[in-house]
């Protein structure tokens, strides 16, 4: 179900990833299940299915991520990777899949729980530098969450549930037309033999 697909031909060994699509504003009342739902897709680093997916149980990338980047007027879901040329039609392909699993499914009960652990239990270690500290209240201040976020935020996202995800997961994941760019001299997809 992905969208529009851009190669730029690039004669270099590895094929760089690039995707895109609709997400949810940052006062959207299902922002904070999709943070935590991208958390479990590809925000979570080591923990996350892209992760497992493309580099633990492959080893087709070094590094694979998603993000939820909130603009003014608009909320974006992205991420990418890097691969040999030979693989990365199977790396998007394997993204796809567990776009579409995850928006179709949701979460297990141990990822749920992973989740909200890391993102909280981590949420300290954004405010143990000074520089830190001013990026999180400039953000705080931007996004306009109230100087009270500090203390609400790891409610908030305690608060989410199985559901509050699912429902996420429809509005920005259910059948997104997600726009992809790779650069570099990606294969054609080998053919199943069908076994």
């Amino acid at each position: 179900s992905l969208g529009r697909r851009d190669i730029v031909d690039l004669n270099i060994p590895q094929t760089t990833i690039i995707f895109g699509g609709l997400g949810l504003k940052r006062k959207d009342p299902d922002f904070m299940p999709a943070f935590v739902l991208n958390h479990i897709l590809g925000g979570g680093s080591f923990s996350s299915r892209l992760y497992r997916e493309v580099r633990e149980k492959r080893g087709l990338a070094y590094s694979v991520y998603s993000y939820l980047s909130t603009l003014d007027y608009a909320g974006l879901f992205l991420g990418g990777t890097s691969t040999r040329n030979d693989r990365a039609n199977e790396t998007l392909k394997i993204i796809e899949e567990e776009i579409e699993r995850i928006a179709k499914s949701g979460p297990t009960a141990e990822e749920l729980a992973q989740a909200k652990s890391y993102l909280t239990g981590s949420y300290l270690l954004h405010f143990d530098t000074s520089a830190k500290v001013a990026q999180q209240l400039l953000e705080i201040q931007l996004e306009g969450l109230g100087i009270d976020y500090i203390e609400r935020r790891n409610n908030m996202v305690n608060a989410v549930s199985a559901d509050d995800i699912r429902r996420a997961a429809k509005r920005f994941l259910a059948g997104a037309k997600l726009l992809v760019v790779m650069v570099g001299r990606p294969a054609p997809l080998a053919k199943s033999d069908g076994g």
